[in-house]
């Protein structure tokens, strides 16, 4: 084994590192220490994150998720987990109780070289049939690999659940990820297609493989070094097409059946040596004291199984017990073929990573800068919370804004009162400065904040006569919150001038104004057209059908698109000329706002009927109809999309549901429980960041993994 590196902590929560598993030439190096836990005495194992990937702070929350996940791997052949570090740690980890352990190369190393036939066909037997069983469960473990395999004394156990999905958000494209072994990586996956049951199946023939003839390859001229007993066999786990190769309660009974040798399921001899020592060299240091019960139940050993050091026949040959016809059913149900209904499946949802109380009513949507810090506004304070950990930075209860806070690029935000506005840091909390030329006295007065690009701002302005009656001057005005100056002014006319809640658009260099007052066209709305850099006025222009709509519901999508939705329609308007491009006809009315995310547009309507359109042709990719339809209700069908764009999250009156951007199938449905006037309802998806989906349920504020 390799010393420990001297540059990694040697502390983690509660566990001292004192060794290593790793074994060198393995791409998925996620660093296997072996700790000591502080609190029992007990040596165990412990997974850091690939040193390549543990400073992304998105691939540390999914890292985190991930850990959390395997929790739900049950059965001897998964690796029971311990702990999870925080969300506020610095580096991740995940600590398992199995120990003493080697990883398949270090096994291998002991041994001089492959492992015999026996024991390779027991380590395949015991590995299928605990895969048969998590698929039909729905778990799909996408981290199988030389390193994540670990041999005991009484059995193999995985590790690394997820670190494919960790490391590739969006799954590969074209190569393997940091972190996971090349050889064992899915062709499928390759091509960016996501984690599957049919993948683990690859992955685990590729580790048989490997333990078969001592080389990392799965290559056509190295399985002619197979035993012949498994080349056949092993081959077809190792099939281009994901629907030719076999189920892994197929492979399992294969595996037992090509041999009833007593030797299947024996360690080598000097891999049992190897373990022997590896158990002296770090013994427990004080009396193992009995462990709390949320530990007790991950690191007690299966009842009625023996822990022999040197033959694991007893415990392996487990696998002889029949899979049952739910574990086949199972695996056809979580995605066997073309005919699967694996997006029929209720997906668990995720654990929280965190959840904080805001307290009192929130005055809008929080505002997410750079993927670190959550601002919150309620009608008690504004709140600053560090978006990895919901650990709150600071808070003011003498903040009053009349109308939104807008962030600044320059790590600052606007709050604006009556009178004046402050420029407020987001890192302390302090107020920086004050602009009073607005105070609608001596100059006209503020009544909207539209927006901020970098450090720039564009506000509403409006003048007061005599006696404080409004005098008509409405203005839009674009401000250097830097220099503290004014930078153009432009007037306003009536039908845009707004009441304090105008959605403003933004494209490419201009501002889109809706118009909100008379206009021309009964059955149409307006759009005045700025140029942010001049104010120049470029144009106004009609998008017919629009009228009756909240301009809230309508966003610029790829193409130069104005997306709108009326009573059963989304529709779709060239800006630049006003023309309808496409139509889509919905089930039921869409009240809420479309979402965006590369070239495609989200609407859940009142059917709860999700539709994923191609922006520019106006073509439907997929659309999902929810068990929770909202026609009687009058919550209205909301939707979202995650940072990275691979999840779509469909808001009913009973759940938040979130689908796979790629066709609609549903990966989890959740229904937190908050407080508040709206604990009733599950909640609404409010802001994303990389890896996080921050959900608002009453007063409680959540943040989700994802991705």
């Amino acid at each position: 084994m390799e010393p420990q590196r001297e540059a990694e902590p040697t502390r983690l929560g509660p566990y001292r590192v004192i060794g290593t598993l790793d074994a060198g030439g393995h791409a998925d190096d996620a660093r296997r220490r072996i700790v000591r836990d502080e609190r029992t005495g007990r040596t165990a194992v412990l997974m850091l994150p690939h040193k390549t990937l543990a400073d992304d702070s998105g691939y540390r929350v999914r890292f985190r998720s991930e850990a959390e996940n395997s929790r739900r791997l049950t059965g001897p052949w998964a690796a029971p987990v311990i702990d999870v570090a925080g969300p506020d740690a610095d580096l991740p980890w995940v600590a398992y109780t199995c120990f003493p352990a080697l990883p398949l190369p270090a096994a291998l190393a002991a041994c001089g070289g492959p492992l015999p036939e026996p024991t390779v066909r027991g380590l395949g037997a015991v590995l299928a049939h605990a895969l048969a069983h998590w698929h039909a469960g729905g778990l799909v473990h996408a981290g199988i690999s030389p390193q994540a395999t670990l041999l005991m004394a009484d059995g193999p156990r995985l590790t690394g659940y997820g670190l494919v999905r960790a490391a590739t958000p969006h799954g590969p494209a074209h190569g393997a990820p940091l972190g996971v072994d090349a050889f064992s990586l899915p062709p499928e996956q390759r091509a960016g297609e996501r984690p599957s049951p049919a993948g683990d199946v690859y992955a685990l023939g590729a580790v048989l493989c490997y333990a078969a003839t001592g080389r990392p390859d799965v290559a056509e001229r190295m399985r002619a070094a197979l035993p012949e007993a498994l080349r056949e066999l092993l081959a077809a786990c190792l099939a281009q097409e994901p629907g030719q190769r076999p189920r892994p309660d197929v492979l399992a009974r294969e595996l037992r059946a090509a041999s009833a040798s007593e030797a299947v399921g024996r360690l080598p001899d000097a891999v049992a040596t190897a373990l022997a020592r590896q158990a002296a060299a770090y013994p427990a240091e004080v009396p193992v004291r009995p462990p709390a019960p949320v530990e007790e139940k991950a690191a007690t050993a299966p009842p009625g199984r023996s822990r022999r050091a040197l033959v694991v026949g007893g415990l392996w040959g487990a696998v002889g017990l029949a899979l049952g016809a739910g574990g086949v059913a199972g695996w056809r149900a979580v995605g066997e073929g073309a005919g699967s209904r694996a997006s029929d499946r209720r997906g668990i949802a995720p654990a929280p990573l965190w959840r904080h109380d805001i307290g009192s009513e929130p005055q809008q949507t929080p505002l997410l800068w750079r993927g670190r810090t959550a601002l919150v506004s309620s009608t008690d304070a504004v709140t600053a919370l560090n978006l990895r950990t919901g650990k709150k930075i600071w808070s003011r209860d003498d903040l009053y804004p009349m109308s939104a806070l807008t962030l600044l690029d320059n790590g600052t935000f606007v709050s604006p009162d009556t009178s004046a506005f402050s420029v407020v840091s987001l890192a302390t909390g302090r107020i920086k400065g004050v602009e009073r030329r607005y105070d609608g006295v001596d100059g006209p007065a503020i009544y909207q904040f539209l927006g901020a690009v970098g450090d720039i701002c564009w506000f509403l302005t409006r003048r007061y006569g005599s006696g404080g009656a409004e005098s008509g001057d409405h203005a839009v005005v674009c401000y250097d919150s830097v220099r503290r100056k004014e930078i153009w002014r432009t007037p306003l006319p009536a039908p845009y001038r707004g009441d304090g809640t105008t959605t403003a658009l933004w494209l490419g260099t201009m501002l889109l104004l809706p118009s909100q007052g008379d206009d021309t066209d009964e059955d149409a709305s307006s759009y005045l057209a700025l140029d942010r850099r001049s104010g120049r006025k470029l144009w106004t222009r009609e998008f017919p059908g629009t009228k009756d709509e909240s301009a809230k519901q309508r966003l610029v999508a790829p193409g130069d698109l104005l997306v709108s939705c009326d009573d059963h329609a989304l529709r779709a308007y060239h800006i630049a000329g006003g023309e309808e491009r496409w139509r889509i006809a919905t089930k039921g009315r869409v009240s809420g706002t479309p979402a965006a995310q590369g070239r495609s547009v989200y609407a859940t309507d009142s059917r709860a009927t999700t539709y994923a359109v191609d922006a520019r042709s106006g073509s439907v990719r997929w659309r999902r109809g929810s068990a929770a339809p909202l026609e009687s209700s009058s919550t209205r069908g909301e939707t979202a999309v995650s940072h990275s764009g691979a999840t779509v999250f469909q808001v009913t009156d009973a759940e938040i549901e979130a689908l796979d951007a790629a066709d609609g199938s549903l990966r989890w449905r959740s229904a937190l429980a908050g407080s508040g006037q709206q604990a009733a309802v599950p909640g609404q998806v409010v802001g994303v960041a990389p890896g996080i989906a921050l959900v608002l349920n009453g007063t409680i504020l959540y943040a989700l993994p994802v991705d």
